[in-house]
């Protein structure tokens, strides 16, 4: 089994049992032993306006003065990321202040300093902050970043890339990865290129179908394979759009299904 920590501050100021909820995560193999909990303060919240194509889900943020937001590095002890393999960080951390900016940054040099690979999402979000201020803080961040996932619209937008070698050359990193939407994805390590396409999917809700996809190529990172993790990232992500909500409450069996193709329109 791969374990799976998180670390992050939360307060629950005007919610009823946000502990419960965060407590909740351990039924998908997530450890929250490493969340801070603030006495006072607040949880950062978002809202989110389903949507179908031609109309795009619509999301709005309330994460200004969130505990996270307000979160000092000084703060998290480090030494809970001893043996750890991967450390994974949201591009969506370095939009929330200078301070979460800081977090991650100090997280990404413990991180390394202890050994493990760092993997980064761009995951830009135009509500947060600007391009311009958000390119500048990946492209600070790139030299810490050992596997970077980004869009390709992202990608474009804030790097100029039209390509994953474009954007590889233009940050450094040695594994970068672009997710191409029903095309599937693209990773280019070494000089090698390596794209795997995507599964067809009657979608239900895209709302985290971003975060099953690197889940499941970090996977694949933990056992050795770039093909096989851009695999199970998408298969998680086509199989988490199948799902009502953000989380993806399906488990292993379920993604060697989808690879295998062993699977029917109604499963008896």
């Amino acid at each position: 089994m791969v374990g799976a920590p998180w670390g992050s501050s939360g307060g629950g100021a005007g919610l009823r049992r946000p502990r419960r909820r965060v407590r909740g995560q351990p039924a998908g193999g997530v450890d929250t032993s490493l969340v801070r909990w603030e006495k006072a303060g607040r949880l950062g919240l978002y809202f989110v306006e389903m949507g179908a194509a031609p109309r795009p889900i619509d999301v709005l943020y309330d994460r200004a003065h969130s505990t996270m937001a307000l979160a000092a590095a000084g703060a998290f002890d480090w030494a809970g990321l001893a043996d750890t393999q991967f450390f994974h960080v949201s591009g969506i951390t370095l939009a929330l202040s200078d301070s979460s900016r800081e977090v991650a940054r100090r997280a990404m040099e413990e991180a390394k300093g202890r050994g493990a690979s760092v993997t980064m999402d761009v995951n830009y979000r135009q509500r947060l902050w600007g391009r311009e201020a958000a390119a500048e803080a990946v492209r600070d961040v790139a030299p810490l970043v050992d596997v970077l996932v980004a869009t390709a619209e992202d990608a474009r937008d804030l790097f100029g890339a039209d390509g994953v070698e474009q954007l590889q050359a233009a940050l450094g990193v040695e594994t970068v990865v672009l997710t191409l939407g029903a095309a599937g994805a693209i990773a280019s390590r070494g000089g090698t290129t390596v794209r795997r396409g995507g599964h067809a999917v009657e979608t239900i809700d895209r709302v985290g179908a971003g975060d099953a996809f690197v889940a499941g190529l970090i996977w694949g990172l933990v056992d050795g394979s770039l093909e096989l993790g851009l695999e199970r990232g998408l298969a998680m992500s086509a199989l988490k759009m199948t799902l009502h909500g953000d989380l993806f409450r399906l488990d292993a069996g379920d993604v060697a299904a989808l690879l295998a193709k062993d699977h029917r329109e109604v499963g008896r």
